[in-house]
Parts: structure tokens; sequence; C-alpha cells
């Protein structure tokens, strides 16, 4: 299988293995499938099809993740007649119970949980596995309801954790579980994933390895600011495999070489046949020329962020273009000033992107290595790590940072949330970074947004953010479906 036929696979388990989005099936799955009713996931095949499902969820939720993660943040702001519902209150911080935006990450997640534990219900049923192909698939669904719940409870705080099928009796009595929790579940079924999946040179690209489930358990250790056990997964990552930094910052995000030394687990999609609309939905409406014909530009990057690119960083090009082309432009026609995202832009049809989209890679997992290893007072390992990323972006040393640019903790969190900014901007990223270090209320109460060049002034952003903020509301239709009094409200919303 080439490293492409997760996508192609995952396009017929929309056909094969279809759940429905109503709030029982969400939590009690049952497949509707093509295979006759007596044979579900009765197989190896049915099994993997099964995984396939899972990995389908994943690609319908990242197409959207943005609208949480970056919209909400410094990154970003929505253009003033955006389409997409809800989305004002979003930037804003202004976010009601029966958002559109809320309510949809939900359902979108616990499908993939629904579909993850449909497979390990069932994993028990095949006769016919061959070699270590049930461990893998086991691997494969506790990595990904790990992803699921681990944005669910950044996302929303307490959350209903379920892990097995349910009557609809059931999950109508299914009340939040204490984030604590949740977080302890989801170490679990990583380091479970860790111990069963392949190393990476032994699966295709698009599936989890052992390294996707040890990059994804030192990020939640460094949510939970358990710094020894963060340094443990992360040198696993840096030191048991073989991936690398790639000199062009620009070939990460390429068609031609999304499959690179430094991706630890992207989501795979095809053009034409499961492509994504993320490209589409930060192109302007009159496209690029080159590019794509057309766009939605829901969302475009901030001055705030945009100045931030020292000259000669060979991220900022990547990451944000700051002149538009349109796709009609004649021959002559000069570019106008019109900064959009950038990072997703390859040729493609309009919301239909073969790009694959990153979700862990070695860049950020040295980013993740210096906090920790500066947590762990090595501050001299940690500089070093943290000028690795420096000096690709910038192709040389010359402007490595030095133990004289921090003086405190405070100094060089500032460095490292910084670099991860510039480094990660529109990876989704953002505003769970600026959430777990506290700085959300102030980073957030006021930012440069649209950047006028004709006055050279910006835009003010100007956002009243409280601390029970971190937290959405637990969306209005979710608490509807269930038994009154089961599913509790967020403290802060009505």
């Amino acid at each position: 299988m080439n490293t492409k036929n997760i996508a192609k696979w995952s396009l017929m388990v929309t056909v094969t293995l279809l759940l429905t989005a109503c709030h029982d099936m969400l939590l009690n799955p049952e497949p509707e499938s093509v295979l006759p009713s007596g044979r579900a996931f009765n197989t190896s095949k049915d099994m993997n099809l099964g995984v396939l499902g899972i990995y389908n969820s994943l690609q319908a939720k990242v197409q959207k993740d943005y609208l949480l993660m970056e919209m909400t943040s410094d990154n970003m702001f929505a253009e003033y007649y955006a389409t997409e519902p809800g989305l004002i209150e979003v930037e804003y911080l202004e976010v009601s119970t029966e958002n559109n935006i809320i309510n949809n990450f939900w359902k979108t997640t616990y499908a993939g949980i629904a579909r993850a534990n449909a497979v390990l219900s069932n994993i028990d049923n095949p006769i016919d596995y061959s070699g270590n192909e049930k461990n893998q698939y086991s691997g494969e669904a506790k990595f990904l309801r790990a992803l699921f719940y681990f944005d669910l409870v950044r996302i929303f705080g307490d959350v209903p954790l379920v892990t097995e099928l349910m009557t609809v009796e059931q999950a109508e009595q299914t009340a939040r579980t204490p984030r604590d929790q949740v977080l302890d579940f989801i170490v679990a079924d990583l380091v479970a994933a860790e111990e069963n999946l392949p190393a990476p040179a032994n699966i295709v690209a698009g599936r989890a390895s052992k390294a996707a489930a040890a990059a994804l358990l030192s990020r939640v250790y460094v949510y939970l600011e358990e710094w020894e056990n963060a340094q443990t997964y992360l040198e696993k990552v840096l030191n048991d495999y073989h991936y690398s930094l790639v000199p062009n910052f620009r070939h990460l995000f390429s068609l031609e070489t999304e499959t690179n030394s430094e991706a630890i687990y992207s989501v795979t999609f095809i053009q034409g046949t499961n492509g994504h609309a993320l490209s589409t939905t930060f192109a302007p409406l009159q496209g690029v020329y080159g590019i794509v014909p057309n766009g939605t530009r829901v969302g475009r990057p901030s001055w705030d962020l945009n100045k931030l690119y020292e000259e000669g960083d060979q991220r900022k090009a990547v990451t944000i273009s700051d002149y538009q082309l349109p796709a009609n432009a004649k021959p002559g026609d000069e570019p106008i000033w019109y900064p959009y995202v950038n990072k997703y832009m390859v040729p493609h049809q309009a919301n239909n992107s073969g790009l694959d989209i990153p979700i862990l890679r070695l860049g950020e997992a040295i980013l993740l290595y210096a906090e920790t290893l500066y947590k762990l007072n090595q501050s001299d390992e940690a500089l070093t790590q943290l000028n690795r990323i420096r000096e690709r972006a910038f192709g040389n040393a010359d402007h490595n940072y030095t133990a004289a640019d921090f003086h405190n903790e405070e100094s060089f969190m500032d460095l490292l949330l910084m670099e991860r900014r510039l480094e990660l901007a529109f990876e989704n990223h953002r505003w769970f970074d600026l959430v777990r270090t506290g700085r959300f209320t102030t980073e957030l109460t006021e930012f440069e947004g649209e950047y006028n060049p004709g006055t050279g002034k910006a835009e003010i952003e100007r956002l009243t953010v409280e601390p029970y903020m971190q937290f959405f509301p637990i969306p209005w239709e979710q608490i509807q479906l269930a038994a009154p009094g089961v599913l509790t409200q967020n403290d802060g919303y009505n």
C-alpha cells in the first residue's frame, strides 16, 4: 500500500462504515455496512476498514480545528462578512451554548471516538489476523481515541468519558467525567498504543506508529507539567527513530515533499479523491494565480503575528503571503497588498486540496523538548534545542539566542512561546499554548488585527477575556439530548 492509499481507503469507509450523527449513535455506534450484518467486524479485513473509518473521522475534524484553536488566538481574525455560522462569537470569545461551531466540534470528535470504541469492542472477534495486525489495529484505535479526547478535554474541560458501546438509555445517563480522570485515560491509551504500534519504518505514512504515540504522549505530559515523563518520551522520539529537520521549511507544506524526514504523523488527503477544504478556506475570494480559482477567506493572519517574523526568517513567506495575485490576473498585473495564510497554499481544485495536514512533526517535538529541559533546570541544553529551530529558520546561527536573552523562567518562556508561534502558526497550537501557560487573559485582551499599509496602522482587536473562558461551553443541543440534569454546563455560561 503506497503512502496515499489510506486517504483512498478512508473515502471507501464513508460508504462501508457510515455512522449517523445523532446523539445516541454518537455514543453507541452500530456500523451500517455493505457487508452482511452478521459479518461486520468478523475478519481482519473488517477490522482494517473499521480502523480506516476512525481516520476518516479525523479527516473530517482537522479541516475545522482552526476555528477553535487558531481563530480564538492572536494569530488570526475573521472576515467581517464570514459565512461560517457562529464565527464572530468564537473570535471574540463570546461563545453561546448554542454556537454551531462548538456543537459540530463535539459531534465530529465523538463520532471518531465512537468508531474507535467499535473497533476496540470487537478486536477479539476475527481469527484470521496475520503477524502483528491485531496489535496494530488496537494501537491505532487507542492512539486516535486519545487524540480525540485530548482535544475535547482541552476545549471543554470535563467531558463524558465513553470507552465502550452503550445502549441509548446508558448514553442518555452518561455524565461528564472530571478532566484529570480523562487525562489519565488518555495517557493509558497512548502508553498501550506505543507498545502495540509498529515502528515508523514498518507502517505506511498516514497511519500511526510508535513514534506518533510517543510524540503525542510527550505533548500530553507537557500539558500536565510532568516534565520527567515528557523528557522520557521526547527522547524516544528524538533518539530512537531517524527523524531530522528538513533544511527548507517550504518542504513541510509541499505536495512533492509532504512525506519527509520531519513528519511524525500527518492526516493524508488526495485531491479529486478525498481532498480537504482548508487550502481554499484560507485563500482570498478571487483566488491565487496558479493555486486556486477562488477562495472563501474565512480568516486571515493578524498583523500581531505578521510583524513578529524577522527579515531572513524563511518561515515567514511559507506561513503568510503579504501580496495576492488574483487567479484571473493578466500579464503585467501587479500583486495587491492582501495578507493571507499561505501555509496550505498548493495548487488545488477549490475545496479539494491534496496537501497532508501535519499533526505531529519533529519541529514541535524539539520545542517541547526545549521547554521540558528548561523546566528540569537544564537551561544550556534547552537553549541548544531552541536554537536548532532558529538555525533552520534562518539557515545559519547568526540569529541564535544566547543565555543573555533570558534572565528567568518568564523571559525564557517568552522566547519559547514566540518561537512556537512563529514555527507552528496555523497548525492549531496557539490557543492551547496561551491557555496552558495562563497567558490568554493578558495576551488576548488587545492585539493588532488587520494592517493598513496606506495609514501604517493596524486595527486593534479588543477582547474581554475572563479566566473561565479557558474552556468553551458544553453545547446546548448535547445537554438537551441527555437525560435532564445529567450533562452540566461549564462555569460562566448560561
